[in-house]
């Protein structure tokens, strides 16, 4: 019997796909077993050096120590763990993300701007989908305090955690390996499935839907300028605005689950220059919105050849590509986990 040589390619894209999924799932799952192990240490450790009765100062040493340990020394431990993984079978240099992107300035800041308008743009989405999910469904979902006590401390873990940490060490795990890994076999399909993990790797459902449309646009800068410079960019602004907003909530004595649950009369009367300046940032995302919404109009227009992307192992479409990926045992049970473990914390639990 004769074999076929386009059935044994497609055979062995699957594999190949179904492989790098797998292997993307024991980083993922690697990630989450450093995240919940240095959780679990650091109390106990930290209780023989502080007083576990003085909070303040307890949680924010050790939320402190946590973002260091998980950030520098827990995302460095995954990318030696992804080069073990694929030792002999593919070179993996973490230093060629870094390179100076292949397309033009004038090209580059035009899709950072896209990537953060199009982040914002989904967030608002995100925001009014939630509040209708709420309103018809009659639940009260949870979403993680972000906001500073205003303290030195709490300030400079958070203006250490996001706007410095979070844009170079999640970057080079989403982008520049757990993309890379699959980039090959596809380029929709993978950006995709990326975009969505990045979104539902953040375990806080109002988070999910804009962190997944970064990721995904986050993967088309990557892929476009083959460096991971222009999403580290685009993560900075959006976590340095976020940091801001947090230590700004935190100043007036407010949290942020305060703030969602907020009647606008009361902020007024209670903290009215605070109020003043919420308006005035609310309508800056508008006009933002505005100008990337025109802007982006004008792109699909007059310039198509900027969403070309190199086509990839045609001998598969890209949907398939997509379920191939996800289908993979260890990446649906890394992502369901992940989904769990969202919906439990917006059911109002918290590990």
């Amino acid at each position: 019997m004769e074999l076929n040589p386009e059935n044994e390619s497609k055979t062995e894209l699957k594999k190949e796909i179904r492989r790098d999924s797998a292997i993307n799932a024991v980083l993922l799952f690697a990630f989450w077993a450093i995240y919940f192990g240095i959780a679990a240490a650091l109390p106990p450790v930290l209780k023989k050096f502080i007083d576990p009765a003085d909070k303040t100062l307890f949680h924010n040493v050790e939320t402190l120590l946590f973002y260091i340990l998980l950030y520098p020394i827990g995302f460095s431990l995954i990318l030696v763990i992804n080069k073990l993984l694929y030792k002999g079978k593919r070179e993996i240099k973490i230093s060629e993300c870094f390179r100076k992107p292949v397309t033009s300035p004038g090209w580059t800041a035009k899709w950072i701007f896209f990537t953060i308008g199009a982040t914002y743009a989904a967030a608002v989405v995100s925001t009014l989908l939630f509040a209708l999910i709420e309103t018809f469904s009659g639940a009260d979902l949870s979403e993680a305090d972000m906001s500073s006590d205003n303290s030195a401390l709490s300030i400079i873990t958070i203006l250490i955690s996001a706007p410095v940490f979070a844009p170079i060490f999640e970057e080079l795990f989403f982008r520049g390996t757990l993309y890379r890994n699959v980039r090959n076999h596809g380029t929709v399909s993978m950006m995709l499935v990326c975009g969505i993990t990045f979104g539902i790797w953040h375990g806080n459902y109002p988070q999910f839907l804009f962190a997944s449309a970064m990721g995904f646009f986050s993967c088309f800068l990557f892929e476009k300028t083959k460096s991971v410079i222009p999403s580290m960019i685009v993560h900075f602004v959006i976590n340095s605005i976020g940091s801001f907003m947090s230590i700004l909530v935190g100043m007036v004595g407010l949290s942020t689950t305060e703030m969602t649950t907020a009647d606008s009369y009361d902020l007024l009367f209670e903290h009215p220059l605070f109020f003043l300046l919420l308006c005035a940032i609310g309508l800056s995302v508008i006009a933002f919105l505005l100008l990337w919404f025109i802007f982006f109009i004008i792109e699909i227009a007059y310039h198509k050849e900027s969403f070309v992307l190199e086509k990839k192992n045609t001998e598969i479409s890209e949907g398939k590509k997509f379920w191939i990926y996800l289908s993979s045992p260890l990446m649906a049970i890394v992502m369901l986990g992940m989904l769990g473990y969202t919906i439990f914390r917006a059911l109002g639990g918290n590990i």
